[in-house]
């Protein structure tokens, strides 16, 4: 017999308080669930339950703490709690037994047992409430029967209580209640105790099923994990498989597939099942038939047949390349038959290729070894045997018949130094410490000499890893390595001289620096540069010029001690290394008998030609750290030996680098400086000794430094002249000469007739265009020519006297003057006067410095003025200082005068005050 009842379910698990539900309310029940135990105390709060079964173990609190607030509790004590635990610890069971539960339930449950368990509480309640019920309405009959809602409910006894005359009656009817009540009790109490022994026998019976159906439900647990690993097991084995599983039914349609069919087959794999149509598909490995679905092993299986390592091929198409498969599929059967078939797919297209390409490269290996140049070997590692092709012994000058299989027909024949090498490699091959061997080296040709080889194999490994074959081949390098040694000595000497080059002359540099600083010792560095090689070279020619470089170097390699290393650097520059000196003396002896080997005339084609060098020397115990400072500082002592005075030697001291840093430094200032419009032109009168007239200027270069201030022409001209900046700063003072007269003469009518002159150096004389950037100069400007007067010195007239002439007639005929600057100093040849187109001469300063202090000097300078008269020319005396030197040079009839008496050189923007400071004497 079952009861129902409002129940309360308490469990953390969803899954075990839903079943718990699921099953309570199939039996009739009302049935509320909560998850924890704080929950589970406000809902007694909110409803009236009949049950509750309460987990144990929860979170938060736990369910023997739930269970003793609801027993602490008056109101809710009376509620029956069934516990409910996986856990197998009795002692807290015990405990909760102990606190007041009415039973016990374990995990996972048992319906039936859980039915049972329920009703027998829940009738175990409603007896206790009956009891209580009864209990109470005795009590209350005996204290206060009249009130009692048993009284007022019976007419008899109300009847009997409204006619006070009947109170026997109701006495009576008191008494039998009661008798009744006593009668009802006893009958309950053998109720209960016939329900107890049925609920023992019942708890008996219930226990001994759920321990056959826990043992079951083990059992059945067991099998289905065994099964589901089994299951997991082959799945992962299908999944992993690198070759396609394709599982189906009788009819050929398609129930299971691992991702490797996927891959390998995509959608072409529903084509090829005996359930598509049966158009063909594929063809047969020989490529004479089409097969359609129905001749595949995936059809044939299902016909019973057991189909081994089928090949197929699948050609191309729009959407799929050309494929090749190795089909095996075997028939399924169960307890009814067949039940539909296995297949395993590999893709073999790259096997495939690989065949063919094998194949084909059989082919060409047969070719090739039969035409091919090289030297084939084929080693079997196993009998020790070594097959040697005919060309292998005709490249060492054998025949076929010459050369046994030994492997000593080789070793023996590989150069001492090479031997060792070789069979070390072949080993560390062998054993798979490299990956290859391949490996130069030298072999006895059997005329006696020995050739280079290059060796190449490859070795074959059993599946032990043991070495069991290797084939090579072997070339002939001899032609190669000459080559490269020629090569190599080439990229290190002088083609020309057969002298070391700068590259090995700077490594043996590094060797002996490094000797020196690990043993202390002396040596020096010489660097040489021929005098005047240039003149001999464009003279004679560059052959010449050729036979003279061979010579020198001969020379040199006579004076010079073992050991000793010359080299040329390049062009006519020689270094030599001088090593272990027992004094700084003996390099300086060492320079003077290179220069006396270099006195000596040389004959080159026909030709007595004199060479001298100049030589910097620099010691190689100054603490130098790097070669190349060394040989900076060789050569700086050279160029300041050519400086000085050629033909001569200068050895290095710090001061000359600090100088070349300051030259450098310089140098790149000047190069900034035109790039920063630093250069200024300052402008010199000349005037008229007869009258002081200011008739014209001299245009003097001024470098306006950052740093140094205003740097006077003697400074940065020579410097422009070595660098090449001359003709650049050339040509910009004449352009902004030419502006600056455009601006006097706009601006001073007065000096209308005053003209400039212009400085030009040698290597301004040397341009082509000088004579059209002149005159686009002036055109630009808008001045006539004569306003531009062109000064060369005597020097440069004569140096390049056939390029003076034409240059100076063209500048001529335009109209500019010429002067000839700074006479008498240099060459003072009065005959090429009347051979050159010029107009004026200038008288040097020298001549008018001591022209009241020495006859001679008087006489000079008379003599150039007439010189200069007879010829048409006027003259300019420079330097003049002294009212003194003014008055000789007036009796002497000099035109024009120019120095500090007169005027310093000034800025432009000084030249209009200074005109008009004359101007008003």
């Amino acid at each position: 017999m079952s009861f129902s009842g409002t129940i309360l379910v308490v469990d953390d698990h969803e899954h075990v308080r839903n079943a718990l539900v699921r099953q309570l309310e199939v039996a009739g029940h009302t049935v509320i669930a909560r998850s924890d135990g704080i929950q589970a105390l406000e809902a007694v709060q909110q409803y009236t339950f009949d049950l509750i079964l309460l987990d144990i173990l929860m979170p938060g609190m736990s369910g023997d703490k739930v269970l003793a607030a609801l027993k602490a509790d008056a109101a809710l004590r009376h509620i029956p709690v069934i516990v409910i635990s996986g856990d197998q610890d009795l002692d807290l069971v015990a405990r909760c037994i102990e606190l007041g539960a009415a039973d016990y339930l374990g995990k996972p449950f048992n319906k039936t047992i859980l039915h049972a368990r329920v009703n027998a509480c829940l009738e175990q309640k409603r007896l206790r409430d009956a009891e209580q019920a009864y209990l109470r309405m005795r009590l209350y009959l005996l204290s206060a029967a009249a009130d009692h809602p048993a009284i007022t409910d019976n007419p008899d006894i109300q009847e009997a209580l409204h006619h006070p005359d009947n109170l026997a009656t109701v006495d009576q009817t008191i008494q039998a209640l009661l008798n009744r009540l006593e009668a009802e009790q006893r009958e309950r109490r053998r109720a209960e105790a016939e329900l107890r022994n049925l609920n023992l026998a019942l708890e008996q019976r219930v226990a001994e099923r759920t321990m056959l159906a826990e043992q079951r439900a083990e059992a059945l647990k067991r099998s289905e994990e065994a099964l589901r690993q089994q299951t997991n097991l082959l799945r992962a084995i299908l999944d992993s498989m690198g070759d396609a599983v394709v599982v189906t039914d009788t009819d050929g349609h398609l129930i299971h597939h691992n991702p490797a069919a996927v891959q390998i087959l995509g959608d072409r794999l529903a084509s090829l099942l005996p359930g598509s149509s049966s158009a063909p598909v594929a063809q047969s490995p020989d490529g004479r038939s089409w097969l359609t679905p129905h001749d595949l092993p995936f059809a044939r299986a299902l016909h019973g047949e057991s189909v081994d390592a089928a090949e197929v091929r699948l050609p191309a198409t729009d959407c799929h390349p050309e494929q090749w498969l190795s089909i095996t599929a075997r028939p399924l059967r169960d307890t009814d038959g067949l039940s539909g078939s296995v297949a395993i797919v590999r893709d073999v297209t790259e096997a495939k290729r690989a065949e063919e390409a094998l194949r084909a490269s059989e082919e060409r290996y047969a070719l090739a070894a039969q035409g091919a140049n090289d030297g084939l070997w084929d080693w079997d590692l196993v009998s020790g045997k070594i097959y040697f092709a005919p060309r292998w012994k005709a490249m060492l000058g054998y025949d076929d018949a010459d050369i046994g299989t030994s492997p000593d027909e080789w070793f023996r024949r590989l150069h001492p130094d090479d031997r060792e090498r070789v069979e070390w490699r072949l080993l560390a091959h062998t054993r798979r410490l490299i990956t290859s061997f391949e490996l130069e080296y030298r072999i006895l040709h059997r005329d006696g000499n020995y050739r280079w080889m290059l060796c190449r194999g490859m070795a074959v490994w059993d599946d032990h890893g043991r070495a069991t074959r290797m084939v090579g081949s072997q070339t002939d390098i001899t032609g190669r390595k000459k080559a490269e040694e020629q090569l190599a000595y080439g990229a290190l000497h002088d083609a020309l001289t057969g002298l070391p080059n700068r590259t090995l002359f700077m490594d043996r540099l590094s060797l002996a620096l490094k000797r020196a600083q690990r043993e202390n010792r002396l040596f020096a560095v010489l660097f040489l540069d021929l005098d005047r090689f240039k003149t001999i070279n464009d003279s004679l020619g560059h052959a010449a010029g050729d036979e003279l470089l061979i010579a020198v170097a001969r020379r040199l390699e006579s004076v010079l001690r073992p050991g000793d290393t010359v080299a040329r650097l390049g062009g006519d520059e020689f270094a030599v290394m001088l090593d272990q000196l027992n004094a700084p003396e003996e390099a300086e002896w060492i320079a003077e008998r290179i220069h006396q080997a270099l006195q000596a005339p040389l004959s080159i084609r026909g030709h007595t030609v004199y060479t001298t060098a100049s030589i910097g020397l620099a010691l190689g115990n100054e603490g130098y750290e790097r070669p190349e400072e060394l040989a900076r500082d060789a050569d700086t002592a050279m160029y300041q030996a050519k400086v000085r005075r050629r033909a001569r030697h200068v050895v290095f001291d710090p001061d000359m680098r600090r100088k070349a840093v300051s030259h450098f430094q310089l140098e790149n200032d000047l190069r900034s400086a035109i790039e920063r419009n630093e250069l200024r032109v300052h402008y010199q009168p000349i005037v008229t000794l007869n009258g002081r007239r200011v008739v014209a200027f001299e245009a003097l270069a001024r470098w306006q430094h950052p740093q140094h201030g205003l740097i006077s022409p003697d400074q940065f001209i020579p410097l422009s002249e070595e660098i090449g900046l001359i003709n650049t700063i050339g040509h910009r003072v004449l352009r902004d000469v030419c502006h600056q007269v455009r601006e006097w003469r706009r601006r001073r009518p007065r000096h209308f007739d005053m003209w400039v002159n212009v400085n030009l150096s040698a290597h301004q004389l040397a341009q082509p265009d000088l004579v059209a950037q002149i005159a686009h100069a002036i055109a630009d400007a808008g001045i006539p020519p004569n306003a531009i007067k062109i000064e060369l010195t005597e020097n440069t007239f004569v140096t390049h006297r056939e390029i003076a002439i034409a240059q100076l007639n063209e500048l001529r005929s335009l109209g500019v003057g010429v002067c000839i600057d700074d006479f008498g100093a240099g060459y003072s040849s009065l005959g090429y006067l009347s051979q050159f187109p010029v107009d004026t001469l200038k008288i040097d300063r020298v001549f008018i410095a001591r022209l009241g202090m020495m006859r001679e000097h008087y006489e000079i300078v008379k003599a150039i003025i007439t010189l200069a008269h007879s010829l048409g020319m006027t003259v300019v005396a420079e330097g003049v200082e002294t009212e003194e030197q003014a008055t000789m040079l007036s009796a002497l009839r000099c035109e024009y005068a120019q120095g500090w008496l007169f005027g310093r050189a000034l800025p432009a923007d000084q030249v209009e005050a200074f005109l008009d400071s004359r101007s008003s004497l």
